[in-house]
């Protein structure tokens, strides 16, 4: 039957070449060597019906000399050790295309067609191979061109890249299921290890367990977790192990999930805060745990009034990375400057709070924070005619404009109403809504405040209706669940017209 001959690679020889006696080289001449074996199969076929030709017997004229036992096994030795390398480096022989003269694409016979298909199924299935090869698997790169080629980043190109490798090291792919049906995917990072029980401590979203998010509102506080869903950490190399819940807080979204572990985790350390303007890169694991980078330059905007105020900003030129939720960004030394999250694109938590929740986790295995019922601007990051307009009507250059009142809250009562300023915090300066929210953690850290406890807190607030100033202390609630700032009822349309 004709046959498509695949020259895919046969090793070369693996002992040390020896030269021949001139009465040999004739004959070591006239050997055929495997290409023209392999070729002689393929043209010694003329017609569908010809028998496959046999391979020419080669006689050696070389006599054969006795050797000692000791050269016997060092014979042995090095036949074992090239069938070894034979095995070993099965995968590793060139990738060559079959060789099929154009005379059998016109014999029209279905074993040669088959023949051409095995042929072509082997170098396909040799190809798939060397791609599973660590060295060789270019699947995982992305299209586009590496985040560290940026001509921006050329000059730190080389500290940029050992920093992402190496904080490569603790960033983690998580995934959820809730009766065998994937629920989500998100990413995460070490924050703590116990050397005595050998289990590792990730920090992610608490969107991995949320089974309802009804509304874009962070603040309606209408989530649904399942604290009894399947989670998986995927770490670098594939690895995947089971996840067990220790701790989910609503209100900031972030889960705490312990994993034993056979090694210490690479745990990073935190930058001690991030500016404006600074650079950072932000990682996660895709669905294959391939690490994945974009880089950013951080902002400082007000909130958007549907997410909760303690984030910031980062300016992404990926603004819709794929990994999720969850993961964490670095500077350019390494060290963790904040972490995604958000139900608006770009938006991160401040690594200053983080190292706050970390505290307070540690301390009380809890996340307390006061409810003040109220929502906030920066004048700080408003539109420059705005700050001028405040400034010129109400002297004020600082401080924090209130966007929302909760109905029925000690905020409204105390007569705290939209548009008024807030400039201090128990007698503390602020200008941003993440110093204010870093004030209360510290406060609760402070008070060793429990769960369900009151807190009195002291504003000096700038009623902005009747221009002057004055101090309120409010009693707030202390809390790890969800504030909510609720809008009231609706306007009594229907009975206002009843009375007209």
């Amino acid at each position: 039957m004709p046959q498509a001959a695949t020259q895919e690679g046969e090793a070369s020889g693996s002992g040390p070449t020896r030269a021949l006696p001139r009465s040999q080289r004739s004959t070591a001449a006239a050997r055929p060597t495997a290409t023209t074996r392999s070729m002689a199969l393929v043209r010694a076929r003329q017609s569908p019906g010809s028998q496959s030709p046999r391979e020419p017997t080669v006689r050696s004229n070389t006599r054969k000399r006795k050797r000692d036992p000791a050269a016997n096994r060092k014979s042995k030795k090095r036949k074992r050790t090239g069938e070894e390398e034979e095995v070993s480096s099965a995968d590793s022989s060139p990738v060559r295309q079959p060789h099929i003269p154009d005379r059998m694409y016109r014999l029209h016979d279905l074993s040669t067609s088959k023949a051409i298909q095995k042929a072509r199924e082997d170098v396909s299935a040799k190809r798939a191979r060397h791609m599973g090869l660590a060295t060789l698997n270019v699947h995982m790169c992305r299209a586009s061109m590496c985040v560290l080629d940026d001509p921006n980043l050329v000059p730190v190109r080389e500290s940029a890249r050992t920093a992402v490798l190496n904080a490569g090291r603790s960033v983690l792919g998580l995934s959820s299921s809730v009766g065998g049906k994937p629920l989500a995917r998100c990413c995460g990072f070490w924050v703590d290890w116990d050397e005595k029980n050998k289990i590792g401590t990730a920090l992610t979203t608490s969107r991995l367990i949320c089974t309802k998010s009804a509304s874009l509102d962070s603040w309606s506080g209408q989530e649904e977790y399942d604290t009894n869903a399947e989670v998986l950490v995927h770490m670098q190399g594939g690895t995947t192990e089971k996840a067990t819940l220790q701790y989910y807080q609503k209100h900031y979204d972030l889960a705490f999930f312990s994993v034993r572990m056979d090694r210490p985790v690479h745990i990073l350390s935190f930058n001690d805060g991030v500016m404006r303007s600074d650079h950072v890169f932000e990682l996660g694991r895709d669905e294959s745990s391939f690490l994945r980078i974009s880089h950013g330059v951080v902002k400082f905007l007000n909130p958007n009034l549907l997410e909760r105020y303690h984030y910031m900003h980062v300016h992404s030129a990926d603004p819709r990375p794929r990994y999720g939720k969850g993961a964490p960004l670095i500077d350019f030394g390494g060290k963790i400057v904040g972490m995604v999250n958000g139900n608006t694109s770009g938006y991160f938590i401040p690594s200053s709070i983080l190292v706050k929740y970390l505290h307070l986790w540690r301390k009380f295995q809890r996340i307390p924070r006061p409810q003040l019922g109220m929502k906030f601007w920066s004048i700080k990051f408003v539109d420059i005619a705005l700050a001028e307009n405040i400034l010129c009507k109400c002297n004020i250059d600082d401080g924090l404009i209130v966007k929302r009142v909760s109905y029925g809250s000690p905020a409204e009562k105390l007569g705290i109403l939209v548009g008024d300023v807030i400039s201090c915090f128990n007698g503390e300066h602020i200008s941003t809504t993440v110093e204010l929210e870093n004030m209360m953690l510290s406060k609760c850290e402070d008070e060793n405040n429990s769960l369900n406890s009151e807190l009195n807190v002291k504003f000096d607030v700038f009623h902005i209706r009747k221009s002057r100033w004055s101090d309120r202390t409010l009693t707030v609630k202390v809390s790890d669940d969800s504030e909510v700032v609720a809008t009231g009822g609706m306007y009594p349309l229907d009975t206002m017209i009843n009375t007209m």
